[in-house]
């Protein structure tokens, strides 16, 4: 399932990474990243600096339709643009993916 808005607040995705920072991560988000040529802070403020407008969709997962990700398509500074998936966990991982688009 999809759909055009977010599920998650955006405010309360970077009030998880501006206290967990890299511990926000899952390890699959950090090595896209890295294969960025982003170290693991430029992926924090990546995340930090993500604007409403780069929301691009919002979707439930394979394996269970009640869980949601948002996904936002993030311009660098490199101009490249970057895809990132978010979710909130009780855990507190939120950022599961960081690739280029």
């Amino acid at each position: 399932m999809e759909k055009k808005r977010p599920h998650y607040s955006l405010d309360a995705i970077r009030k998880i990474v501006v206290a967990r920072r890299v511990n926000a991560f899952t390890a699959t988000a950090l090595v896209g990243a890295a294969q960025l040529g982003l170290s693991p802070t430029e992926a924090v403020e990546v995340v930090l600096g993500m604007k409403p407008n780069a929301f691009y969709k919002s979707m439930t997962t394979h394996a269970d339709h009640t869980t949601w990700q948002d996904v936002y398509h993030v311009a660098l500074k490199s101009r490249r643009v970057v895809y990132v998936k978010v979710t909130l966990r009780e855990n507190g991982i939120v950022v599961i993916q960081f690739k280029e688009k």
